[in-house]
């Protein structure tokens, strides 16, 4: 009998060690989901299954318990997320078996590159995974390309089949743009450098571990044929006058209201999309006119940046009201509506989430933009543009640019150079000696 499928039930349930489990999947490995009685507040989800002979379980969620907050899980999602956990698992295990009956490929290479890169660095891993999934291991002739095998050569093939986005439209400093969807047209050179230095790891590490059967020569080959693309420093930045900002904030709100929160804060603070996405509604500061942005994940330091307090117009925390009132501070300030299928090309409203990567915003993007009437070529990454020139031309120090965009003063110098000369001209000529 399921003791666990209703909150009335879990609640009269006694605390005790091990979780009250109930089989959920009775096919190969038999899934079973669990919940562990806490003392105080909420109980927990426990997905497990049994591969190859090894009882793994995991945790998979809080429950919604009486009192439950933002992202606490029914017990069908909870039975939705352990029948996805437990295919994951079967998963990994065949391409483990997969691997180790076969030669080495790009694939395999790829495979156990991207399971140690999960297992030490956490989300940047998943990143990289996307990356290579998206662009190496979806394009079957170079995947299955035995390393014994392996020509620079392969390497100049596949890179001259990826849809690069050519010089006239390079983002500079644009570190959220790692994950490029599958409806996305392009990839900018900078994601084809991310790719080459994840590539170049994998087939590497595999070199070292199968040395003993690869050609002395494949270190050179992967060295020449994944090369870096030369970084442009005369990218066109798309600057936007204060009233085509308006017209696209405008279109957002229109086009969907939870992306319309999102293009509002990008437009005032100029943040990264993955700065956005990490905000809290603890972040908001209403009462100071600020927000307290997050500090971008970026570079090879693990210790996490401070947050930087950028100013808000009463306007704009106007508008973002609706984001706070009645919410937890931890829980994240901007959120979207998740689907489900409900039948053939039928899809509901199911739960609220937090936005994903950078490709969620393609979509909508691509019709704010039609609807507002701006250069059909215009991307989301000119709020950024914008806000560092809009400091600089009035006046702000570089330093405090910088500051508020989580960038260097050397990056403000570099890319922006013209407006920099602008702006401390326009300061200077104030000290000009007159004659009259």
């Amino acid at each position: 009998m399921d003791e666990i499928d209703t909150v009335a039930k879990r609640t009269r349930l006694k605390v005790r060690k091990n979780p009250y489990w109930v089989g959920i999947s009775g096919g190969r490995g038999g899934v079973s989901l669990g919940y562990r009685k806490a003392k105080s507040g909420r109980g927990a989800w426990v997905a497990k299954v049994v591969l190859d002979g090894n009882r793994i379980e995991q945790s998979i969620g809080l429950a919604d318990d009486d009192g439950a907050g933002f992202g606490a899980l029914t017990y069908r999602a909870a039975v939705t997320a352990a029948l996805d956990w437990s295919r994951q698992q079967h998963a990994a295990i065949e391409a483990r078996d997969g691997e180790k009956s076969s030669a080495p490929t790009v694939r395999s290479a790829i495979n156990a590159y991207v399971k140690t890169r999960q297992r030490v660095s956490g989300r940047n891993g998943a990143n990289a995974s996307g990356r290579l999934a998206r662009h190496v291991l979806s394009d079957k002739e170079f995947a299955d390309t035995p390393l014994t095998k392996l020509r620079s050569s392969h390497l100049d093939a596949w890179r001259s089949r990826l849809p690069i986005l050519d010089g006239q439209r390079v983002e500079a400093d644009s570190t959220d743009r790692d994950a490029d969807s599958e409806d996305a047209a392009f990839i900018t050179p900078a994601t084809v450098n991310r790719l080459m230095n994840d590539l170049r790891a994998a087939l590497n590490a595999a070199v070292e571990k199968h040395r003993r059967e690869l050609p002395a020569a494949l270190p050179l080959e992967i060295k020449v044929g994944s090369r870096a693309i030369p970084a442009s420093s005369n990218a066109r930045k798309q600057i936007l006058t204060d009233q085509q900002i308006a017209k696209l904030i405008k279109a957002a709100y229109e086009i969907d209201e939870d992306f319309g929160q999102l293009v509002l804060i990008s437009a005032a603070t100029g943040a990264r999309h993955a700065q956005i996405r990490a905000l809290t509604v603890g972040d908001v500061q209403p009462d100071r006119l600020r927000v307290m942005m997050p500090g971008a994940r970026k570079g090879r330091s693990a210790k996490a940046k401070p947050p930087v307090a950028v100013p808000l117009g009463a306007d704009v925390l106007d508008r973002l009201s609706v984001c706070l009132d009645g919410r937890d501070a931890a829980e994240p300030l901007l959120t979207r509506w998740a689907y489900r299928n409900v039948g053939p090309l039928k899809w509901e409203k199911d739960h609220r989430r937090a936005w994903g990567p950078a490709y969620e915003v393609d979509k909508p993007w691509a019709a704010t933009v039609e609807c507002a009437g701006v250069p059909s070529d215009t991307i989301m990454y000119a709020f950024r543009h914008s806000s560092i020139v809009r400091g600089l031309r009035h006046g702000l120090p570089v330093r405090l640019v910088a500051a508020l965009h989580d960038t260097s003063s050397e990056m403000i110098e570099r890319f922006y150079s013209a407006h920099v000369v602008d702006a401390t001209e326009e300061i200077s000529r104030r000290s000009v000696l007159s004659l009259t």
